[in-house]
C-alpha cells in the first residue's frame, strides 16, 4: 500500500433550515466554515474525508437536501457512517457513495490498499449504539475476506468503556465487547476503529487496537460529566481529524477550526 491520508469529520447535525441553531450555534454556518477549510487552507489533498454520522440533527428529508447542499461543495470524495440522529433510507437517496438497499447502512470500500469496513451501530436505547449478530457475523466475514490487508473499521458510537461516567453510560456501543471479540484475532492487521457521537476529538488503545474519536463540526462535550445535556460545556469549535496511514504506522492529529 501507498500513503493514504483522509479527514475525519463527524456530528454535522444540520437541521431543515439555515437558521436552525443547536447548543447556541448554527450548524449550518459552521459546516459551511468547515468545508472552506478542508478545501482551501489544507497544505496537502487528502484522499477522501470520512464523516462518522449524525448528518443531521432531525432525519427530515429537506434536512438532508442542506447537508448535501453544503457537504457536496468539498473538492474531495465523501463516505458516511450512520449516526443516532440519521434515518438510512433518506441517507440513501440523498447522499453519495451508499449501499443501496434499506434498512441499516453497512457496507465496505477501499482507498489505496486499505479495506474500509462501515458498520452502522444505531442503538436499541438512545442515545447508545448497538450492532446486531447479523452485523457482526458480517464483519467477521469482511475481516477474513481482507486476507491481511490493512483494514479500518468505522462506527458511530463509542466502541470502548472510558473513564467518564457519563460518556459510558449514554455513548458507547453497548455489546461493545462482542464488537472486540470479533476484532480481537485480526489485531495486527485493523489500522483503527474510527468513530463519532461524543463531540471530542479522542485517540486511546483497546486490546491494542487503535480508537479514535473527531470533533464535532461545531461545539464540544469538553466536560460531560453531569446530565442533562443543557449543563454540559459545549463552547469549544469544531474540527476535524487528519488520518496518514502508511506500512508501518498509523498517524492522528487532532485540529480545531478556532474562532
Amino acid at each position: 500500500m501507498s500513503i493514504l491520508r483522509f479527514i475525519h469529520i463527524s456530528d454535522t447535525h444540520i437541521g431543515t433550515t439555515p437558521d436552525y441553531i443547536l447548543y447556541g450555534y448554527s450548524p449550518a454556518v459552521e459546516a459551511r466554515r468547515l468545508v472552506d477549510y478542508l478545501n482551501h487552507r489544507l497544505p496537502f489533498e487528502p484522499d477522501f474525508i470520512l464523516h462518522t454520522g449524525d448528518v443531521t440533527y432531525d432525519p427530515d428529508p429537506v434536512a438532508y437536501e442542506l447537508a448535501w447542499e453544503i457537504l457536496r461543495e468539498l473538492r474531495y470524495p465523501i463516505y458516511f457512517a450512520r449516526g443516532n440522529h440519521d434515518e438510512p433510507d433518506t441517507m440513501r437517496r440523498v447522499l453519495p457513495n451508499l449501499p443501496q438497499g434499506s434498512g441499516r447502512i453497512d457496507y465496505t470500500f477501499a482507498q489505496k490498499g486499505v479495506q474500509f469496513i462501515v458498520l452502522d451501530s444505531f442503538g436499541l436505547v438512545q442515545p447508545r449504539g448497538y450492532l446486531e449478530a447479523s452485523q457482526l457475523q458480517w464483519l467477521t466475514q469482511q475481516l477474513e475476506a481482507a486476507a491481511g490487508q490493512p483494514v479500518v473499521v468505522v462506527v458511530h458510537h463509542l466502541p470502548t468503556m472510558t473513564d467518564n461516567p457519563w460518556l459510558d453510560q449514554h455513548m458507547t456501543i453497548e455489546n461493545h465487547d462482542a464488537l472486540f471479540a470479533a476484532l480481537a484475532s485480526h489485531r495486527d492487521h485493523i489500522q483503527g476503529v474510527f468513530f463519532g457521537h461524543i463531540h471530542v476529538p479522542s485517540t486511546t488503545f483497546r486490546q491494542g487496537i487503535l480508537c479514535s474519536s473527531a470533533s464535532a463540526a461545531f461545539s464540544q462535550f469538553i466536560f460531560p460529566d453531569v446530565y442533562p445535556v443543557d449543563r454540559l460545556d459545549v463552547t469549544a469549535p469544531g474540527g476535524f481529524s487528519l488520518v496518514t496511514i502508511t506500512p508501518e504506522r498509523t498517524w492522528i492529529s487532532h485540529h480545531e477550526l478556532g474562532a
